[in-house]
């Protein structure tokens, strides 16, 4: 077609179709047979002769006008009519009567059964007029009239066949370019786009079509095409005033087609002119509608629309909400403040969003093609690859990162996952999450905890220390006399050595001696004396072991672990807990010797003392009188542990699975914040590599066993 000239594509326009085909064939026919039965017309008067060429002449350009637009009037059967009339007459109704079957068969393939009553009419009045005017045999006529009437009826029912054919073909075509449009579709808008125009071309009465959204009891036209006028495209309707044949079609698989009056309600609500039918088909996903496709239509339509309809809103259905769900995926990727990553299975970055980009400082171009392992700590990549590799969901895995060597190392949690692509390929997804003020919480809130727990125990503590104290005080005021009574005795030995050297009478001296010896009780300051100065050592001592023991629970310690005594730290914590252990119940306690555990030490003091004082509260909540806590510690391979044993009142079966949640507490409302077991899992777990665990026996008492590693290698290897 291309290559042919203009003028050959007008002649053959339309024959693209099989009807096209089928009428140009028959077009082509009815232009040979003039040039072969014309000269019958001459047969008869000059005058006449001329009336029917010109008659042939006119009715071919009229037949070609009319095939090239594809339609004739209904009125034009009785004007060509008398046209072949003539042409007929001409030659008496023998010869040039053959063209009125090349008419009758090449019009026959335009127009509905109300044109073809029509063209029955005029055929009979051709047929009457030859017998009546120009003498033609019944016979032959009635042969001929019966010939016609075969013909119109046989080609009626081929150009039917046909463009129906071509209905199907059409859609087909539609359905086809619809899929291939949808797609290649990278947005919505195209989407909707190759949606409007399929949907156009199913028919030849469809004039408009809408895609609307259903959002609640609001209808929202988000796209039109067709002959739509100004008010449809964005208009926002009410659900609720579509006909209910309209809203009961609104479910997945669903299909209405209304016509008349429902379909004038429908284009109402839609702002749209009035149409003869409109075709509704939900758009649908998940078995949740969303939406309707929507095709408003001049006439009713000559097929059933329902299957390529559907068929066409369920596509579009699945790529608008493929297209939202990919444009929802790529806002949080794009908002996401976390760093993500997409590489090749051999390393090399593909994409990287924007958080990644303020994560390390650096272009999401400028680190497309970088390798991605280049950007890990060499320390920490091996964990981060073995987590990665393991079956499962991957476990979050804390390493360093950063962009360039001169720049520090952030401190991130990472994922590393390896996925399957639509191409088969195998790619890597990153994901990495900046974690610095996240450590620098944990650490002040670690901190404050500590100082909270002190705080807690600060009156038990001043209690403590004010017994040592109030004693102490009580002997040094003895002493302060004792030493003024001391002193009276010492002058009164000082004269008496004065007297003896001057070699005086001595008797009045000895008796002062005598008497200040009796007035003092120089027995009982002998003997107490010596007693107030070891208590008051002793009352120093406890106070002073009191402050050593809060001093070293409370040092906030270093980030880094360092090796450390636990024995001589659990003894310093219980300590500090005395107050909060003595009135409920006796310590005993069990140290192994330990070799030195690389910790956080201010983290085990942690541990330990929200371990007894959970045991004291437990014990005190049982109220059967005075219990024990046991206090253990015991080396097992590479890890110690340490244990602590109370009789209070055990764990009930239906809550020992939320015992190390946050915020769970068997304690009244305000006497408890849920967060001492869940720290002691948090520190030991996560902080040490380590495990706790329990056993116990509701009403009997219970057993917290905590197990930590004793190197850092060990740490390492219980970490992964």
């Amino acid at each position: 077609m291309d290559g042919m000239p203009v003028r050959l594509q007008r002649w053959i326009r339309g024959s693209s179709s099989m009807l096209g085909q089928v009428r140009a064939l028959f077009f082509v026919f009815l232009l040979i047979w003039p040039f072969v039965g014309l000269w019958g017309a001459f047969a008869t008067s000059l005058p006449f002769g001329i009336a029917a060429v010109a008659a042939t002449l006119g009715l071919l350009v009229w037949l070609y006008v009319g095939y090239q637009r594809g339609r004739f009037p209904a009125w034009s059967w009785v004007a060509e009519g008398v046209c072949v009339c003539v042409i007929a007459g001409a030659s008496d109704y023998r010869t040039t009567i053959a063209f009125c079957f090349m008419w009758v068969n090449f019009r026959s393939l335009y127009g509905g059964l109300r044109e073809k009553a029509l063209a029955v009419a005029t055929l009979v009045a051709i047929m009457a007029t030859g017998m009546m005017v120009f003498d033609a045999q019944v016979e032959a006529t009635a042969t001929l009239l019966l010939t016609a009437f075969v013909a119109l009826v046989v080609n009626h029912v081929l150009a039917r066949v046909s463009a129906a054919r071509d209905r199907a073909a059409a859609r087909e075509r539609a359905a086809a370019s619809a899929g291939a449009g949808l797609v290649a579709a990278t947005t919505r808008e195209e989407a909707m786009d190759v949606t409007l125009g399929a949907a156009l071309s199913m028919d030849e009465e469809v004039s408009a079509v809408l895609v609307v959204t259903v959002a609640g009891p609001a209808l929202h036209v988000v796209a039109a095409a067709g002959d739509v006028g100004t008010e449809a495209s964005g208009w926002v309707g009410e659900l609720a005033a579509l006909p209910e044949q309209a809203r009961t079609a609104l479910v997945p698989g669903g299909y209405e087609y209304l016509a008349d009056g429902a379909a004038h309600d429908v284009c109402e609500v839609f702002r749209l002119r009035p149409h003869a039918g409109v075709a509704l088909a939900p758009l649908a996903v998940h078995g949740s509608c969303f939406g309707l496709l929507l095709l408003a239509m001049n006439g009713r339509a000559t097929d059933d629309l329902s299957a390529p309809v559907k068929t066409l809103a369920d596509e579009a259905a699945l790529t608008l909400d493929q297209l939202l769900n990919r444009s929802r995926l790529s806002a949080v990727v794009d908002h996401s403040p976390d760093a993500l990553v997409l590489a090749s299975e051999a390393g090399i970055i593909r994409f990287a969003n924007p958080g990644t980009q303020t994560l390390l400082g650096e272009s999401a171009a400028a680190l497309t093609g970088r390798d991605l392992w280049s950007l890990l700590h060499p320390d920490d990549l091996e964990d981060i690859l073995t987590a990665g590799a393991g079956p499962g969901v991957p476990a979050a895995r804390p390493c360093r990162i950063r962009s360039r060597e001169d720049a520090p190392w952030t401190n991130v949690e990472a994922v590393i996952d390896y996925v399957n692509e639509h191409d088969g390929s195998r790619s890597i997804v990153f994901n990495a999450r900046d974690v610095s003020e996240r450590q620098a919480l944990e650490l002040e809130l670690r901190h404050a905890q500590k100082l909270e727990s002190v705080g807690r125990l600060a009156a038990g503590i001043a209690h403590e220390i004010n017994t040592p104290i109030q004693f102490v005080g009580d002997n040094a005021r003895f002493l302060e006399t004792a030493f003024a009574d001391l002193n009276r005795l010492h002058e009164a030995y000082r004269d008496l050595v004065d007297a003896a050297r001057k070699g005086a009478e001595c008797g009045e001296a000895i008796e002062r001696v005598e008497r200040v010896a009796e007035e003092i009780d120089i027995d009982f300051l002998l003997e107490e004396v010596p007693m107030a100065l070891q208590q008051s050592l002793e009352g120093i001592n406890r106070v002073a072991n009191i402050v050593r023991a809060m001093k070293a629970f409370g040092h906030p310690g270093s980030e880094e672990k360092t090796q450390a005594n636990l024995g001589e730290a659990i003894a310093n914590t219980l300590i500090v807990a005395n107050n909060e252990i003595k009135y409920v119940a006796d310590v005993e306690t069990d140290f192994a010797d330990l070799p030195p555990v690389y910790c956080h030490l201010g983290d085990i003091n942690q541990v330990v003392l929200n371990l007894v004082v959970n045991a004291a509260h437990a014990i005190a909540a049982a109220d059967r009188g005075r219990g024990t806590i046991r206090v253990r510690t015991r080396s097992e391979r590479s890890q110690v542990v340490i244990e602590v044993e109370d009789t209070g009142t055990g764990v009930p079966p239906e809550i020992a699975d939320k015992l190390f949640d946050p915020f769970f507490t068997t304690k009244e409302v305000g006497t408890g914040t849920g967060q001492g077991l869940a720290l002691v899992r948090t520190l030991v777990v996560d902080r040490h590599g380590g495990s706790v665990d329990f056993t116990s026996e509701p009403g009997a008492g219970t057993v917290f066993t905590v197990r930590l590693p004793v190197g850092a290698d060990d740490m390492a290897e219980a970490a992964s």
